[in-house]
């Protein structure tokens, strides 16, 4: 029934004077093939079958679909088809033009079996082993093929058989097998594109010479150690040469006479240097991949006539120094010289690029960037993009600025310790800045430079403490990674100048996003307050952080400015005095007629004949100083549990009483041959003794601070716990 409506859908557009191409049948009626157009309403449909036991099968499912003037392509895949060798594809009663027998099992593969297939320009038996099967003899069945693939097919060798009867072949792919050995005059003279790839080749045997209607040769990840005199001697056509993943220690000569080359690929190899090999005469070549190779010196006669040479890449070599040597490549759109020895960098090496857009200079050991496009007359440097990751960059010295057209920059994995208000002037087009992975402790100078465009800030695995102002200067900032640095503090002002536009969008606003991943401050007390106040500035804070258990936050008076905890300035520590071994003698009037103990400010320096300890009440107490005999050294030490008894006096002194054996000793008795026992003196600095009494009202007030937020995180733990006891 379907076959009958079918054939009345062609009468009646017969009828009609409708001239219509060939009608796929019904797909419920040719399961499991497939029948579709290769394009729109042509006369040309894909017959597609797969995994068929028998051939059989197929002529049965397209019995009486077919004339002899409907032309198709018939894919046959993964499949065994063992009765092939008794059947013939003409059976199909159809003019097949393309034929694909891709990953089958074939025993044997009959010649008869192919009669009648005479306009088949297309062939392929890729991922079909034939190396043990004779394959050539089917040429004869189709000598007008002019694609043949034969990719993973086991071959090992090419002899003057392999392809002797195809009469007008142009392309020949033959990668991913086994060859080791080609022979002399192998290859048809008429052959335009020849794929070799992923063989097994250490020798061409001049298999090549005569191809001069060459375009495409691909003799990419093979063994060859040397291409001198295996090229064509003239080749006026050829393109692309891909000979990567080699072992040629040189560039051969006979690339000078192609002048039509497009593309040439010759990375990961072992060629040590250019050689004026590329010195081609009005060249045409666009597309240079040098890459892998131990490359140490490049000069301007190496590229001098290479006007068209849109793309260079020389990563992963081992150059030094670029000897101004990219002068001569006017044309010049992407350059790449990662991975190689370069210790400094300056711009005047990139003058005159007026169409260079990229530039990767990363992973080299560029400790100095000179040559600042601001400061270089007539510069005509466009960058769009610039790579300076992964080098050893201290500071910028401004050389960046002027880059006007610059987009994106990537600075991190560097040891950048500041940054400074002139690095990054003009750059007024600037979308993305990445300084992650540096060594930076604030961002503050960054509020003195104007990044009008700036959307995206990476600043991440720094030492970042707080910010306050940081974001002046970034006024559409949409998204700023700080994560894992040492944040604890936000300044309120910090994004009040700043709002997200959305690009192309004028008066179209979005939310500012500050990633804070692995931050102290995601751990402070009042996170939900310095949340909510970014949030009333169009600024939402991600990120979550492994935080110490509360009674071990920080907690402190802050400045109203500021957004979380502010570490307090560090007070210098007391200047240990070091110990007089002749002391002069003192007057024996210590303390005041009345008794009294001074005040700090009235105390002067007096050495007490009782020799005390004197140490400040404090979790960290100040060390003191011992006095020793003349034989023994001055020690620094933290006062131990066996001391003698401590009396507490005013002022929180802590004064030791002095053992008896110690108490009087006239000092005009150092003609005594009875030895004196060690004494420890202390002597008072006014200023010390102030800075020590600031310091304590300040560890008062602090602890007074960290009772009511342990009070207040109580009452709401206790309503917490109330509200949950009353939900049923």
């Amino acid at each position: 029934m379907a076959k009958k409506m079918y054939f009345l859908s062609v009468f009646y557009s017969a009828l009609l004077g409708v001239s219509l191409a060939f009608q796929c049948p019904i797909w419920r009626d040719i399961l499991p093939c497939t029948c579709t157009h290769s394009i729109p309403l042509s006369k040309s449909v894909i017959i597609e079958c797969e995994k068929m036991t028998t051939y059989s099968q197929v002529l049965d499912i397209f019995r009486g679909f077919f004339s002899p003037s409907d032309r198709i392509h018939l894919k046959l895949n993964k499949s065994s088809m063992q009765d092939l060798q008794y059947r013939a594809f003409a059976e199909l009663n159809a003019t097949i033009e393309e034929l694909s027998l891709n990953h089958n099992h074939f025993d044997i593969l009959n010649e008869d079996s192919f009669d009648g297939m005479a306009k088949v320009k297309y062939l392929s038996l890729a991922d079909t082993p034939l190396g043990k099967l004779p394959f050539w003899h089917l040429w004869k069945k189709m000598p007008y093929i002019q694609t043949l693939d034969l990719g993973r097919t086991k071959i090992k060798e090419i002899t003057t058989d392999t392809f002797r009867d195809l009469l007008d072949v142009k392309c020949v792919a033959l990668a991913d097998n086994q060859i080791s050995r080609i022979d002399r005059n192998s290859f048809p003279p008429q052959i335009d594109k020849l794929h070799l790839a992923r063989n097994r080749i250490y020798h061409l045997n001049d298999s090549l010479l005569e191809l001069r209607n060459l375009r495409w040769l691909f003799l990419n990840e093979n063994e060859l150690e040397d291409l001198e005199g295996q090229l064509p001697f003239e080749a006026p056509v050829i393109q692309v040469i891909y000979a990567s993943g080699n072992g040629l220690t040189k560039i051969p000569s006979q690339i000078k006479n192609y002048r039509s080359l497009d593309i040439l690929f010759l990375y990961n190899n072992k060629i040590e240097s250019l050689d004026g090999a590329l010195a081609i005469p009005r060249a045409e070549l666009s597309h240079l991949m040098l890459d892998g190779n131990v490359i140490r010196t490049i000069t301007p006669e190496n590229f001098i006539e290479l006007d068209h040479l849109g793309t260079l890449s020389i990563s992963h070599n081992q150059i030094t120094s670029l000897n101004n040597s990219l002068h001569p490549l006017k044309s010049l759109e992407a350059l790449n010289i990662s991975y190689n020895l370069l210790s400094e960098f300056s711009f005047q090496e990139i003058t005159g690029l007026q169409r260079l857009k990229e530039l990767d200079l990363s992973y080299n050991q560029i400790s100095q960037l000179t040559g600042s496009a601001a400061n270089l007359v007539e510069s005509n440097i466009k960058l769009k993009k610039l790579k300076l990751h992964h080098n050893y960059l201290e500071t910028l010295n401004s050389a960046l600025s002027g880059l006007s057209e610059l987009l994106r920059l990537d600075l991190s994995y560097n040891k950048l310790r500041r940054i400074s208000p002139d690095d990054f002037i003009n750059l007024d087009q600037l979308r993305l800045l990445d300084i992650s992975h540096n060594q930076l402790t604030t961002l503050e100078e960054m509020s003195k430079t104007y990044l009008p465009r700036l959307r995206e800030l990476k600043a991440s695995h720094n030492y970042l403490t707080i910010l306050a102002h940081d974001f002046h200067g970034l006024p559409v900032l949409c998204n700023a990674d700080l994560s894992s640095n040492q944040i604890t503090a936000l300044g309120r002002e910090l994004v009040t100048k700043t709002r997200c536009r959305l690009d192309h969008i004028h008066e179209v606003y979005d939310v500012i996003k500050i990633y804070l991943q692995d931050n102290p401050i995601l751990c402070d007390a009042a996170l939900s307050e310095i949340t909510s106040i970014m949030e009333s500035n169009h600024a939402k804070i991600y990120g979550v952080s492994h935080c110490p258990p509360l009674s071990e936050q920080p907690v402190t008076s802050k400045p109203n400015a500021f957004l979380g905890y502010v570490p307090e300035p560090i007070s210098p520590s007391p200047v240990p005095l070091l110990p007089v071994y002749n002391p002069p003698e003192y007057d024996s009037h210590i303390l005041p007629p009345n008794g009294d103990l001074e005040t700090p400010n009235q105390i002067q320096p007096k050495m007490y004949s009782s020799d005390p300890v004197v140490e400040m009440r404090n979790t960290n107490p100040y060390h003191t100083i011992d006095r020793l005999t003349d034989d023994d050294s001055a020690v620094i030490r933290q006062p131990r549990r066996d001391d003698p008894p401590v009396t507490i006096i005013p002022h929180n002194l802590i004064v030791t009483d002095p053992t008896p054996s110690s108490t009087t000793e006239n000092t005009s008795s150092t003609t005594s041959t009875t030895p004196k026992p060690n004494v420890t003196e202390q002597t008072y600095d006014p200023a010390v003794q102030e800075q020590v009494i600031n310091k304590l009202v300040s560890e008062i007030e602090e602890l007074r601070t960290k009772i009511e937020m342990i009070s207040t995180q109580n009452e709401m733990l206790l309503n917490k716990t109330v509200l949950a006891t009353k939900v049923p």
